[in-house]
């Protein structure tokens, strides 16, 4: 077994108290094959054998769910450490002092604009109400951090949030990306735009250089931007980047309401569920040679458009996922959801618009020259799409993919 656990996220619940115009499942109300109180805590019990380390509670609202608490406690119990995404609506101090002495770790409330936006994604008064609970969980000596989905309008209000955030004494803020699935899929105008990644990473990279909350890019904002590297890096306190491509099935699974298994709780698809902890053991799931092969033998050559011949490829394996099931169609799509292919998509473009080959020519000469071969690529392709018949471009042009394909380019 080449693959270790280390962390999941168990929707614990479909049922939930908002209609929140992102939700990529689409969760209104509790199923009746949602797990009982006894299958989710043996789940627990299995999920400690298997070395798990950390396992946040999700949904739906998992507050709804009644032995919510209970599932965290039994967590706990087998040396894994609880967290719980909610919306807050619930949260009042009687919520909050159970979840501590269930050993909740961190709670997490789900935050997606100032006070107009974020009630009119979620739900009128939702807003104060996450105000009161950062209160109390802060009170009650409790670690609370904030998730905000980014969309095309929420994206300018970052910088009032911080200063709210920061007053609040918020420990951690992650930014992920709204992807169209789901409720989504009917909020299309929502959808942030590749450029959008830019400057989510700009804001992250400036928040970090004034050190007063700490901000974590979601698995779904990257990648290989310089600014990026560094606040992942500062994040994590690593000395190294820590990207080595979506981890989904290699060290993260996700486990659904009805106890299917599949590698994120993003990706439900049916053809991408591994089985199911009612037929076999969570253990047996995750061994098994045949579970999350779609992700364990992903490879560079496997992705289309410029994934497929990014220098980053075979390391990165076009990122997130789920950004690009959901926004290409499928798992081998190009992410144009990643701030390197938008940088490269930008070059593109400029070539494009050139017709001298010979000055295209050039140019890739000068990058090979600073060992840019991804920039000599595009600038050769579009010399060719110019002069096919010039044997010392198309030279050029292999040796350029030539090294494009080594791993270590």
């Amino acid at each position: 077994m080449n693959y270790m656990p280390i962390t999941a996220v168990w929707e614990v619940t479909m049922g939930c108290n908002m209609r929140c115009k992102h939700c990529g499942s689409s969760c209104e109300s509790s199923l009746p094959d949602e797990l009982t109180t006894e299958e989710a805590l043996k789940l627990c019990d299995d999920l400690g054998k298997l070395g798990f380390q950390w396992i946040t509670l999700s949904g739906g609202e998992p507050t709804t769910r009644k032995d919510w608490d209970l599932i965290a406690k039994r967590l706990k119990e087998n040396n894994i450490i609880p967290n719980i995404i909610t919306n807050a609506w619930l949260l009042d101090e009687s919520t909050v002092i159970k979840a501590k002495n269930a050993g909740i770790n961190t709670i997490a409330i789900s935050m997606d604009g100032l006070e107009n936006t974020h009630d009119f994604i979620r739900k009128k008064g939702s807003f104060q109400r996450d105000m009161k609970a950062i209160d109390l969980i802060v009170q009650n000596g409790m670690g609370c951090s904030i998730i905000t989905t980014i969309n095309n309008v929420n994206i300018d209000e970052l910088e009032e949030l911080k200063k709210i955030f920061v007053e609040k004494k918020i420990s951690a803020w992650q930014l992920q990306l709204g992807l169209p699935m789901g409720n989504m899929l009917k909020n299309k105008q929502l959808v942030a735009e590749p450029f959008h990644v830019d400057q989510v990473i700009d804001f992250a990279y400036k928040t970090m250089l004034e050190d007063k909350i700490k901000i974590h890019l979601a698995d779904c904002m990257g990648y290989f931007n310089i600014k990026e590297v560094e606040v992942r890096k500062h994040t994590l306190k690593l000395e190294e980047y820590p990207w080595n491509g979506c981890g989904a099935g290699k060290s993260v699974v996700g486990i659904l309401y009805n106890g299917d298994i599949t590698a994120c709780t993003s990706i439900r698809n049916k053809q991408f569920i591994a089985g199911n902890i009612r037929e076999r053991s969570i253990k047996d799931i995750w061994e098994d040679p045949n579970s999350f092969t779609w992700n364990r033998e992903m490879k560079k050559e496997k992705l289309e458009g410029l994934c497929g011949k990014c220098k980053y490829g075979e390391r990165c394996h076009g990122g997130c996922t789920n950004s690009r099931l959901t926004h290409g169609g499928s798992i081998y799509a190009e992410n144009k959801y990643c701030s390197y292919n938008f940088a490269l998509s930008k070059a593109k473009n400029q070539f494009d618009s050139v017709e001298d080959s010979r000055q295209l020519y050039a140019s890739s000469k000068k990058y090979i020259e600073n060992g840019n071969f991804q920039l000599a690529e595009l600038a050769l392709s579009r010399a060719l799409e110019i002069d096919s018949s010039n044997d010392e471009i198309d030279a050029l042009y292999k040796y350029v993919n030539e090294r494009l394909c080594l791993k270590e380019c």
